[in-house]
This record gives structure tokens, C-alpha cells and sequence, in this order.
């Protein structure tokens, strides 16, 4: 698990994103600038237009599981 820092160029690019929820795009930013995987959040609608993908904390584990062999 990672947390991503959050800088000026993440701040700017999501201001200037066009997307309609600064917080949401803050977070894509973010992961995006650090390479993520995928975002783990409670709102994946939220995320639709995420270049990369946005998965439940239920998705997570699961992917976690089938990762470990359970």
C-alpha cells in the first residue's frame, strides 16, 4: 500500500483538468503522477473518467486474495 504525496504540479494539473470534482481529480493526479495501479475508494463513481482504475475496498481484498493463492 502506498500513499501518494500531493505537490503543486498534482494540485495544478487537477485544477486544470476540467474534471468536475477537484478532490476526485486531486487523487488521480496523484496516483497517476506516482504510477499506481489502481485507487481504492468508497465512491468509484467517482471516478469513471480515471485513467487508471478506481476499486471498492471489497475489490481490493479480493484482488489481494487471489494474489496470495486464496
Amino acid at each position: 500500500m502506498m500513499i501518494c504525496p500531493v505537490d503543486r504540479v498534482v494540485l495544478e494539473s487537477a485544477f486544470n483538468s476540467g474534471l468536475a470534482d477537484f478532490e476526485d481529480a486531486v487523487q488521480i493526479f496523484s496516483a497517476v503522477t506516482q504510477g499506481l495501479d489502481a485507487i481504492v475508494t468508497r465512491d468509484a463513481q467517482g471516478f469513471l473518467s480515471s485513467p487508471i482504475p478506481a476499486l471498492s475496498i471489497q475489490e481490493l481484498l479480493q484482488q489481494v486474495r487471489q494474489q496470495n493463492g486464496g
